[in-house]
């Protein structure tokens, strides 16, 4: 981490009635006099202005901030904003924020092989994917994450996590072991199925309801094949269709037909007079690569194909990482529902959303499969029975609007991932959380977390 731009005690200019830092944290500070702070300010999503952004390097440090954030609190007797961020692409934009605090934990990289033979791995929340990718590609090994590798690992883990791997190995969440949580009133404790259960239960999907958490110990599959490689297929289509709501049943149908090795993401457009531009990228992940032929054969049929392109690829090449610092540079609004069924109401559904002027491209995620197989109950992702993701890319134009565009998505949505949203109303962490699960979660956030010290973002304490 470069430091040179990280504070002297002296050098801290805090706001008026707020609580010196400790000395150890002085020196991770950065305030707004500081030349790093221009560039440490802002997520992917949103441009903040935080009064102060603490550069956690240990899991001390990340204990003395949350320490610090609910002694502020509590001198001021006002909701001082309080900000974890780990990559900073989270597509709500809430780990920066005007005037509070950014607890941010990108130094907490470390990625270390615990077991091999196990898949065992222990990696820091401040990780990137792109970074993990990597590293567990040269033990041919890999963990269902995202889609884009500079998304960060802590934000992710605790949120979801729907990549090319859902239907074969489950949400990110699912392959976690056990987790380092620090809690609000500044316990260090790691958390599993035997200890603490339910902070463990809270943690996958929960986001931030228990605590703030610093490393996992995710368990990583072994994709090497009999042959002996780890190459995964990677099949990308574009597709022409004047029909939208057929080709969403026939694609649904055709995933649902098809093994679990498959994963299929959409990316679709309005060309006009009811013409729809539909890119897929269909991944098969696993052993039995002569079974994949005809599945991927198949999916040549499903519309009018303008181009396809079939490869053995790496675990990294599909989870791309630019390492673009974030400025704020990607404005647009994000929503999404998880639906019961990949159907012709579906694709009419997108097709009317698409022909909204405020939304710009529509997204569906297929998934089932191992996602399917967890029980509800078991983790804090609440909504295991839906068959597919679906989401639009929105112009700013206003909440309203963004309302109407994706309206008809909307009434479909029987939950919903909440990372995966720009929006953070109660009503979509309800969805988000519904039932037993949001009253479950709510209910240990209260216990766990009773000052409200991570209400920032999508939560059910607001």
């Amino acid at each position: 981490m470069n430091t040179n731009h990280l504070a002297r005690s002296h050098d801290l200019v805090l706001p008026a009635g707020w609580p010196g830092l400790p000395g150890t944290l002085a020196g991770r500070a950065i305030t707004e006099q500081l030349a790093g702070y221009a560039m440490e300010r802002s997520s992917y999503m949103s441009v903040g202005a935080p009064a102060l952004i603490i550069k956690a390097r240990t899991e001390s440090d990340v204990q003395e901030a949350v320490l610090y954030a609910a002694l502020l609190r509590e001198q001021s007797g006002t909701r001082v904003e309080f900000s974890i961020r780990s990559g900073g692409h989270g597509i709500a934009g809430t780990s920066t924020n005007t005037g509070g605090i950014i607890l941010d934990l990108s130094a907490l990289r470390h990625f270390e092989m615990l077991d091999p033979q196990l898949g065992l791995v222990r990696v820091g929340a401040g990780a990137t994917w792109g970074q993990i990718a990597g590293q567990l590609a040269a033990e041919d090994l890999v963990i269902s994450s995202g889609n884009f590798g500079d998304t960060g690992v802590g934000g992710l883990a605790t949120a979801g996590g729907i990549g090319y791997f859902a239907r074969s190995q489950g949400l990110t969440l699912d392959s976690m072991v056990r987790a380092r949580l620090v809690t609000a009133d500044g316990t260090i404790r790691w958390v599993d199925r035997d200890h603490e259960p339910e902070l463990f239960w809270a943690v996958r999907g929960g986001a931030t309801h228990a605590g703030v958490v610093t490393a996992f110990e995710f368990a990583a599959t072994d994709l090497r094949t009999t042959a002996g490689d780890a190459s995964i297929i990677h099949q990308q289509l574009t597709y022409l269709t004047d029909s939208l709501p057929q080709f969403t049943g026939d694609w649904g149908q055709w995933v649902r037909q098809s093994p679990d090795e498959l994963e299929s993401f959409l990316m679709v457009q309005a060309l006009g007079d009811g013409q729809h531009a539909v890119q897929a990228r269909n991944v098969w992940a696993g052993d039995g690569q002569d079974s994949a032929a005809p599945v991927l054969r198949e999916a040549l049929g499903l519309a009018q194909l303008h181009d396809s392109r079939t490869e053995l690829v790496p675990y990294p090449r599909i989870v791309p990482a630019p390492n673009s610092p974030h400025a704020g540079q990607q404005r647009i609004k994000m929503r999404d529902v998880l639906v019961d069924h990949a159907d012709d109401q579906l694709g009419d559904a997108m097709a009317q959303s698409l022909g909204h002027r405020a939304t710009l491209v529509g997204e569906l995620r297929a998934l089932g499969g191992a996602v399917a197989r967890v029980p509800a109950h078991a983790t804090a992702w609440g909504s295991r029975h839906q068959e597919v993701l679906a989401a639009t890319w929105i112009h700013p134009l206003g909440i309203a609007e963004q309302d109407q565009s994706f309206a008809a998505l909307q009434v479909l949505g029987t939950g919903a991932y909440g990372a995966y949203s720009s929006d953070v109303r109660r009503s979509a962490a309800e969805l988000a959380w519904p039932g037993q699960t949001g009253t479950r979660l709510k209910a240990l956030s209260e216990s766990a977390d009773p000052q409200h010290l991570f209400d920032g973002g999508l939560n059910l304490r607001s």
